[in-house]
């Protein structure tokens, strides 16, 4: 970010905290569509998290652009977080973009202008009580909260007076040119039906339920798992079952979702889903668990609901999908989710909310 030019214009002076390209994941990639939505500058981290709170690998992903961006702030040096909000000052509003508690203090530190939290998650995807304080601190001081799903607007208005704007997430337009579907199997070295469970695993996307869910699947179907596991897990070779545990740039995005019939997502918690989102950018149904904001964009037509930690549950869904649905129909309709979710109406929205009442 640099130093700034006087406006000709009476345009708001907006300011969005949080993780952009080339920081790795979906809110990083939200973050920095988002500024482009909005015009909007944006302060982002030179340290994202202290090592160990990020079993994973880097958390940079080389394959990406680096967004335009001030990369200054550090999660160990509060001398980045006063600067901040000293430079925040200068704008009308300001964005932060919420997804872990390990940003609460420094948050709470930055936060003077009207505050905007944009809600990826209200609750931890691993709980703890000590968590959900140190989140309310951001929280109860936010002018407005977003989030994404009816679940996480009621959890909201329990912790915080602030106003709730609940809307959609915007469909998460990752990976490059999309190949069709022979190009890309044949890239992965796969064929014939094909199941994909994407991104990063951790134990509440529920892994484990889909590799059991395996064992009692009728048609023939192979599971591509692909991402990069948050601890040190090991999974034992099985039949129909092929593992790619890595971190998978976004130059190689595409090949995956492209070469899939169907996107899993087993979770056994979600606010929302980035990985659903995904699969609709490339016209592919999912099959998802009926927890958190997954029930509000899977409707039938686009994917199929299954009860959560149902092994069985799941792999009968797999088989209808494969045996009886119409793949052809499901396609359309996921890709048509993907038109219904989009970044020009959800930049609309964030528009309104930093503008003056």
């Amino acid at each position: 970010m640099t130093d700034r030019q006087p406006r000709t214009d009476n345009r708001q002076r907006v300011a969005i905290v949080g993780p952009v390209y080339p920081y790795r994941a979906g809110v990083a990639y939200c973050t920095t569509r988002l500024a482009q939505e909005l015009d909007a500058d944006v302060i982002s981290f030179k340290r994202q998290y202290p090592k160990r709170f990020y079993p994973g690998g880097d958390d940079i992903d080389p394959t990406l652009p680096r967004a335009k961006a001030d990369f200054t702030l550090d999660i160990l040096n509060p001398l980045t977080w006063l600067r901040a909000r000293h430079k925040l000052r200068e704008y009308d509003a300001v964005i932060f973009v919420w997804w872990i508690w390990v940003w609460a203090i420094p948050y709470r530190v930055m936060m003077s202008r009207r505050a905007i939290l944009q809600c990826h998650n209200i609750g931890e995807k691993e709980p703890a009580a000590w968590k959900r304080l140190l989140a309310n601190l951001v929280f109860r001081r936010a002018d407005v909260l977003v989030v994404h799903a009816k679940s996480e607007a009621g959890e909201a208005k329990s912790r915080t007076r602030a106003e709730v704007v609940q809307t959609f997430l915007p469909v998460h337009e990752l990976g490059r040119e999309i190949p069709s579907r022979e190009d890309a199997q044949r890239r992965l070295g796969v064929s014939g039906n094909i199941a994909l469970f994407f991104g990063h695993i951790r134990p509440f996307k529920g892994l484990d339920i889909a590799l059991d869910a395996w064992r009692h699947l009728k048609s023939n179907v192979t599971l591509v798992v692909a991402g990069e596991p948050w601890w040190n897990a090991k999974y034992d070779e099985q039949p129909n079952v092929r593992f790619d545990l890595r971190f998978i740039p976004d130059s190689e995005v595409a090949n995956y979702f492209a070469a899939a019939d169907v996107v899993l997502a087993p979770y056994r918690s979600e606010a929302q889903s980035g990985v659903a989102l995904t699969a609709f950018h490339f016209a592919r149904p999912v099959i998802a668990t009926s927890v958190g904001g997954l029930p509000e964009i899977i409707d039938g037509r686009n994917g199929i609901l299954v009860q959560p930690e149902n092994a069985e549950a799941l792999a009968g869904a797999v088989d209808e999908f494969f045996t009886t649905r119409d793949r052809s129909a499901m396609e359309r309709a996921a890709a048509e989710s993907a038109q219904r979710y989009s970044w020009q109406e959800y930049g609309a929205i964030m528009k309104r909310l930093v503008s003056p009442k």
